[in-house]
């Protein structure tokens, strides 16, 4: 698909590859996500995936705003959760919904659910 949109650059392909096996994840817990980095092994990468487990239900769990530099995406895979952004009325989303926005804008995400949601992260990397 991305070659329907920006073709390569040049034809010599790098062969870079990783997997992560489910569970296998480096972690990085906080007191309001528990994140999973995923394909960890590779380095120079231009994106940082990985998945989050939302434990957060308020606003106020956090000491202000997330921020930082480059764009992220957000895909949730169980659960509901709100996304609130410094410049926009927070977002109700569900599983299957996914936002893409400037990451140096300020951002949380709190579960709306019983249970813990999780959403898959991609964020950009400074090159």
């Amino acid at each position: 698909m991305p070659q329907l949109f920006t073709p390569p650059k040049t034809s010599a392909a790098g062969g870079r590859m990783t997997t992560t096996r489910h569970g296998e994840g480096e972690a990085h817990v906080t007191t309001t996500y528990e994140h999973e980095l995923l394909s960890g092994g590779l380095t120079r990468k231009s994106m940082l995936p990985y998945r989050a487990r939302i434990r957060a239900r308020s606003f106020d769990d956090f000491d202000g705003w997330v921020r930082h530099d480059g764009e992220e995406f957000l895909y949730v895979l169980t659960g509901q959760i709100r996304l609130f952004t410094e410049f926009y009325a927070p977002i109700d989303m569900k599983r299957g919904d996914s936002a893409y926005y400037d990451a140096s804008m300020g951002h949380n995400v709190i579960s709306l659910s019983p249970e813990d949601a999780t959403i898959l992260w991609v964020t950009s990397l400074a090159g």
